[in-house]
């Protein structure tokens, strides 16, 4: 039997320490507006959001922190594969 836990951009299973963040402190750690956040995430250039209720989304801090360091291309070409997966398991 697998499990389904939901796991980082790295493929690490998360822990109840991993932290979640709303679009808004997202933007503001990135120096981006939300509007742009939505926009890279439509090419897996920017990390995966995670359900969090019916209406309510967040981002990994670890996911995040991983965009900043390496930028929207470099995310892109590191984990842009890995994204794209993700964001296809969610969407069934």
């Amino acid at each position: 039997m697998t499990a389904h836990y939901r796991t980082n951009v790295k493929g690490e299973e998360l822990t109840i320490n991993d932290r979640l963040m709303n679009a808004k402190e997202v933007a503001k750690a990135c120096g981006i507006s939300r509007s742009a956040i939505y926009k890279l995430s439509q090419d897996n250039s920017f990390p995966p959001k995670h359900q969090i209720t019916g209406v309510r989304v967040g981002w990994l801090e670890a996911d995040v922190l991983e965009f900043i360091k390496l930028g929207a291309a470099g995310f892109k070409k590191v984990y842009g594969e890995a994204v794209a997966k993700m964001n296809y398991l969610t969407a069934a």
